[in-house]
């Protein structure tokens, strides 16, 4: 099976380089792009994370983190982007999630008939203390996932998923990052998730600067390095110049 896949913009921003890069200058200014990864070629439309709609409620939880503020036009809206490709949110048969931060997962409401896979160990480890205290997960994501849609969630690591997409857990960034391997005409393609923002993270070979475990993200890279595959990290802009139609063969 080989599988297209588009980058969908979600969002922009301006992230300071020591955020972008471990013990990088803070006086460097990195542009940032917010993604859906929209995968065809499957019985139905497949998304890697659902998608940001609350950019205030975003802008107000990352501040501390942000040069200059999430922005979102009309046509970078989720339901919008989805639109251009002649899909509706209910059209979507599986979201894979590459970590619970809330510009990854705010609308995974909106897709009712997807199935959604998660990170086993992740999800044990955000929802592992009473009331989700401490949690780095929305709670209206962990209500979802452990009540609302529980009939409909995946939760696995290292699998294969559906005939040719396998997640990997990285962790690094976040306890349960995760990334999702797809088989295209071009080879393998692997999304990252934040464990690599950018493409220079992997080709300068310095760790994200927004990190759970340090050690982690450096083994996370050597993983993603040894597979030889082709590359998308979560929020580099450089994804329309390399691939300006998508990974399509």
């Amino acid at each position: 099976m080989n599988y297209k896949i588009r980058a969908l913009r979600n969002g922009d921003c301006v992230i300071a380089g020591n955020h972008a890069f471990y013990k990088g200058n803070p006086d460097e200014r990195y542009r940032y792009m917010l993604f859906l990864w929209l995968i065809e070629g499957g019985e139905k439309p497949i998304l890697v994370d659902g998608g940001l709609e609350n950019v205030e409620e975003m802008n107000r939880g990352a501040a501390h983190v942000l040069a200059k503020p999430i922005t979102q036009s009309a046509d970078e809206a989720t339901i919008a982007q989805l639109a251009r490709h002649g899909y509706k949110p209910e059209d979507i048969g599986y979201i894979f999630i590459t970590h619970l931060h809330f510009d990854h997962v705010d609308q995974l409401e909106i897709y009712k008939n997807a199935k959604i896979v998660v990170s086993a160990k992740g999800l044990r480890e955000a929802t592992k203390n009473p009331g989700w205290v401490g949690s780095w997960a929305p709670g209206k994501t962990l209500k979802g996932l452990t009540d609302t849609w529980k009939e409909r969630v995946i939760a696995v690591d290292d699998v294969e998923v559906i005939d040719g997409i396998s997640v990997m857990w990285l962790g690094g960034h976040t306890p349960c990052s995760q990334a999702v391997c797809v088989q295209t005409a071009l080879g393998e393609a692997i999304m990252t998730g934040d464990t690599v923002s950018l493409l220079d993270n992997i080709e300068r070979q310095i760790p994200v600067g927004v990190y759970h475990d340090l050690d982690e993200c450096r083994s996370a890279m050597k993983k993603l390095a040894e597979r030889d595959s082709i590359i998308l990290p979560s929020h580099d802009p450089s994804i329309f110049d390399r691939f300006p139609e998508g990974i399509i063969g």
